[in-house]
């Protein structure tokens, strides 16, 4: 039986305030060509469907079609929420769509859901076990882990695994192996501390552990345990991952085969460095379209309206900065480098707030500052 493993879609996410809805489409699109190709009886999305618990309605249509273009393929859709979900948004109509093959495990409700199939070697079962953190035990057992891997563990104990049979687990956590971590990249959110590390032990029992979280691809511990990654590279971090849908192939039990199938995004990433003679010459010509940009200019002396000049050769731009002696020195006496970030006023202060607060702004406070913008005028500011 073949399934295929994608998991951190993110949708609705923006890229340094670019709205990345075209290239997710795009990237979506690419799966579903590739379904096509590889006859895949199942999809198997790890988590992290949305990017934010309140996805805006254009990612929510957008996977609307995307589902219902999976269920027009036939496939066996497995859909797990992740740390970025909403579970009761997920969760809804899911008794419904599952009479269309379309298997949704948002929030834990006391115990793993799991579906069996069949093939020419017998039954499979695909268990989901959705984001889990200690907290969410609490209405179902008298259990009180005060770790992630503890919880993890007590809800698998909730299952009844049979393992002379073949099962797949669909899991969105902070897995490591032997105390190894795996390797992160800057567009996720981890915690600093050791209480959401869940160890690959834990799942000792599944042939094939299909997991979300991390967005760079790999395996952690033996390779039947993998992060597909995300589909697209989310931050300047992942200019060199290689992005891909991950193949899982099941025959008899204890037979796992797994391959990669690459994904070309509508746009690549890439950092560029040089003075600004050298950014707008020939030899850069290339990333004049097609690319999101982080461009670091090394002119020593200052270079008037640099953004704005640099936007004619560039207009995928989204990160800008300056690196000379000048800021350097700068650097080293403990000021803040110098370094122009490419966005309005109202999503400065909106990121001031976040960083401050450590949530969004209300819609109340967002009226708020939409008044005293106005009040002030933006350039005030």
């Amino acid at each position: 039986m073949r399934f295929f493993h994608i998991a951190d879609l993110h949708l609705g996410k923006k890229l340094l305030g670019e709205s990345l809805l075209e290239d997710q489409r795009y990237i979506l699109d690419n799966v579903l060509l590739e379904i096509k190709k590889e006859q895949p009886q199942g999809i198997l999305i790890a988590g992290d469907i949305y990017d934010k618990s309140i996805p805006s309605g254009e990612a929510v249509v957008l996977f609307d079609s995307f589902l219902e273009r999976l269920a027009e393929a036939g496939l066996e859709i497995f859909i797990i929420s992740g740390n970025h979900d909403s579970p009761e948004r997920l969760d809804f109509a899911k008794n419904l769509l599952a009479k269309n093959k379309v298997h949704i495990a948002g929030g834990f409700k006391g115990e793993l859901p799991h579906t069996v199939l069949c093939d020419e070697w017998g039954e499979l079962t695909v268990w989901q076990m959705p984001f889990i953190k200690p907290a969410v035990l609490r209405p179902y057992t008298e259990e009180s882990p005060e770790t992630y891997e503890e919880a993890v563990s007590a809800v698998l104990r909730t299952a009844e695994i049979d393992s002379r049979k073949r099962n797949i687990l669909l899991a969105h956590q902070y897995v490591v192996w032997q105390g190894e971590k795996p390797l992160p990249s800057a567009s996720e959110q981890l915690s600093l501390g050791g209480l959401e590390q869940v160890d690959a032990s834990c799942f000792d029992a599944f042939d094939y552990v299909a997991l979300g979280h991390i967005h760079r691809p790999q395996k952690i511990g033996r390779p039947e345990v993998r992060y597909a990654g995300s589909p697209l590279k989310y931050s300047f971090s992942e200019i060199h991952h290689k992005k891909a849908i991950t193949v899982v192939d099941i025959e008899e039990k204890g037979q796992v085969s797994l391959r990669k199938l690459p994904l070309a995004p509508l746009h690549e990433m890439a950092v560029l460095r040089g003075t600004m003679e050298e950014l707008t010459g020939e030899a850069y010509r290339e990333y004049r379209s097609g690319y999101y940009l982080s461009v670091v200019l090394t002119d020593e002396q200052p270079v008037e309206q640099p953004v704005e000049k640099l936007r004619e050769y560039f207009p995928g731009l989204l990160e800008f900065a300056v690196d000379n002696a000048r800021t350097r020195e700068r650097k080293e006496s403990g000021l803040k480098t110098e370094q122009i970030l490419l966005r309005t006023p109202r999503e400065l202060f909106q990121e001031f707030y976040k960083k401050q607060n450590h949530v969004e702004m209300s819609p109340a406070e967002k009226r708020i500052l939409e008044e005293v913008l106005q009040r002030v005028g933006e350039h005030v500011l």
